[in-house]
C-alpha cells in the first residue's frame, strides 16, 4: 500500500525520532508499504524515505538505489534499483572532506519528497561508516513475530552516502535546506521546468 507523504510545514518533520526496539507485524507492514511508497514515486522520484515523511516517529529509512554503496552519479533509469532498510542507524564515522558533490563547479542538488519543487547544495562527508539493524523480510515469513534484527557495520561513499546522510537528517527532525540556510548556499524553486533561485 502506497503511503501519502508528510510535506512542510506539518510539525512532525521537525520531530525527533524513537529507537525501534522490536519489530512487530505493525513495524514490517510500516516497512513494506515504504518501500512501496518510494519504488511508486514519480514526479518527482525519491531515492530515500524516512518514517517520520509518512508521519510515524521510528528511526528508520529505507532506500531505493543500485546496488552499488560507492555510487559516484545519480542513478539513472538504465540502472538496476533495489530496496534497502536501515533501523536505528548511527554513523560512527566519516571521512574525506565535506564535498557538494564530485564535481566541485556543478554541485549535486539535494531535493526531497517533503520539501516538493525545491532543491540546493548541501555539504556532506564524501563517505560513512554506518551502524545499523536490518532484517530480510523475505526469509523472515515463517519465523515467529517479533522478527530478529541483525546488527550491520558498513561503508558507504558518494551518492549512497549523501542519501544515508539526508535520511538520518529526518530522523532528527533536520531539512536539507537547514543546511543551506546556515551556509549560505543558493536554493531553487522549480518554476515550469527550470531552477529559480529564491529566498528561503
Amino acid at each position: 500500500m502506497t503511503l501519502p507523504i508528510v510535506t512542510v510545514p506539518n510539525r512532525v518533520l521537525r520531530e525527533k525520532s524513537t529507537l525501534v526496539k522490536t519489530v512487530d507485524k505493525k513495524i514490517v507492514r510500516l516497512i513494506v508499504d515504504m518501500a512501496e511508497t518510494l519504488m511508486k514515486k514519480t514526479d518527482p522520484a525519491g531515492v530515500g524515505l524516512s518514517a517520520v515523511q509518512v508521519g510515524k516517529l521510528w528511526r528508520l529509512f529505507v532506500t531505493y538505489l543500485p546496488d552499488d554503496d560507492q555510487l559516484n552519479r545519480y542513478p539513472t533509469d538504465a540502472d538496476r534499483l533495489v530496496s534497502k532498510v536501515f533501523i536505528n542507524p548511527e554513523i560512527v564515522e566519516s571521512a574525506g572532506p565535506k564535498t557538494l558533490g564530485p564535481n566541485p563547479d556543478k554541485p549535486w542538488l539535494e531535493g526531497c519528497l517533503s520539501i516538493p519543487g525545491i532543491y540546493g547544495p548541501v555539504w556532506r562527508a564524501e563517505s560513512i561508516t554506518l551502524k545499523y539493524q536490518s532484517l530480510d523480510l523475505n526469509a523472515n515469513k515463517q519465523r515467529p513475530i517479533p522478527y530478529s534484527l541483525f546488527p550491520i557495520t558498513s561503508s558507504f561513499s558518494h551518492f549512497p552516502a549523501r542519501v544515508i546522510q539526508h535520511e538520518i537528517d529526518h530522523l532528527n527532525g533536520v531539512l536539507f535546506t537547514d543546511h543551506s540556510v546556515r551556509d549560505k548556499l543558493p536554493i531553487y524553486e522549480e518554476k515550469n521546468g527550470k531552477l529559480v533561485e529564491v529566498a528561503f
